[in-house]
């Protein structure tokens, strides 16, 4: 799997996207190092993009996956999921079950809807493109 975690400080958020596949606690590895990266940042926004993943996981697997992401984030944090409209039913009990972790998800099926509801000015969807000193973390 590959994965990349870009800050954006512009918008002080994290972007985070995976490619093809992996067993969800490589995901989730991921996932924990974008969270460790806004925490050490004081930001409270996160993107995450799977629309790239080649596979989609099980229901369980991503109540499993909610549930971590409520102990890693700060209550007033928000996480938007995008997601490709095979993956809307799991994406809605993600967004249910990290709810009921008291974290604000939101998932969107469109990246520029998602970059308008983490933001409050257009500056965000501009700083999705990579500016000098803000260079991804990628994992091939």
């Amino acid at each position: 799997m590959a994965y990349c975690i870009k800050p954006i400080e512009e918008e002080q958020c994290v972007s985070l996207s995976y490619e093809g596949e992996s067993p969800l606690r490589e995901i989730a590895a991921a996932r924990n190092e974008a969270h460790e990266l806004a925490n050490a940042r004081h930001w409270n926004r996160v993107m995450v993009d799977i629309t790239r993943l080649r596979f989609v996981p099980t229901a369980p697997e991503l109540l499993k996956f909610a549930k971590g992401s409520g102990n890693e984030i700060p209550r007033d944090a928000r996480v938007a999921l995008v997601v490709r409209p095979d993956q809307v039913q799991h994406a809605k009990l993600v967004e249910k079950a990290a709810r009921k972790q008291g974290v604000f998800l939101s998932y969107f099926l469109d990246t520029g809807k998602a970059a308008l509801w983490m933001q409050r000015s257009q500056a965000f969807r501009r700083s999705l493109t990579p500016k000098p000193g803000n260079a991804p973390i990628c994992n091939p």
